[in-house]
């Protein structure tokens, strides 16, 4: 019986070695000739943009643009309302529905124009510039005619001038924002104005 088990684990292990073995330049010879490699780097680069690369950089649509700039007209729309209903309110002033969505379709062109183009050109160190003096222009403005201008500037201007200082500085770079940001807390310790009543 154990002459039995023998043979059996003898047949086993001649069995479980391999007839031949195939050395390593023979494989890389049989991989090239398959032509497996050349199929496999074609598929590579025919990626779908969708997965995206990382060796090309992708250029925004201009679908991507438009969505970009209806996800950031929603919230500085509603702001310009908000404020303009707020300014209003502490004037003891009651606008109705009907005068608040003329006003705020009047608006929504302007600041679509404006935050289409402003997002799409964000990059670029000249709209930075630019978009730096808007923001110390807008918030002195601002400030300056909220303590000094009669009531009917203030509910005039001020909604307009709050969503641009608001825009400009989340569209800004951070250093070009708290530079913005200090220029206009300068104007208004230079000048004793009060942002807080």
């Amino acid at each position: 019986m154990s002459r039995k088990r023998q043979n059996a684990g003898s047949e086993n292990n001649v069995a479980a070695k391999p007839e031949e073995i195939i050395t390593e330049e023979e494989q890389l010879r049989i991989i090239q000739e398959s032509g497996i490699l050349k199929i496999a780097t074609e598929n590579q680069a025919t990626i779908s943009p969708i997965v995206g690369r990382k060796d090309e950089p992708s250029k925004a649509t201009l679908i991507d643009e438009l969505l970009d700039t209806v996800i950031l007209l929603i919230p500085f729309s509603f702001l310009y309302v908000g404020m303009d209903i707020m300014v209003k309110q502490q004037y003891a002033q009651h606008p109705n529905f009907r005068e608040e969505l003329e006003q705020y379709l009047s608006a929504i062109p302007i600041l679509a124009l404006f935050i289409f183009y402003s997002n799409r050109y964000k990059p670029k160190l000249l709209l930075q510039i630019a978009m730096s003096l808007a923001s110390v222009a807008s918030g002195c403005r601002l400030v300056y005619i909220i303590n000094k201008s009669p009531f009917g500037i203030v509910i005039q201007q001020a909604p307009p001038l709050g969503v641009i200082w608001v825009y400009t500085i989340v569209q800004l770079h951070l250093a070009y924002a708290c530079l913005a940001l200090a220029a206009v807390f300068v104007y208004v310790r230079a000048y004793g104005m009060k942002i807080v009543f």
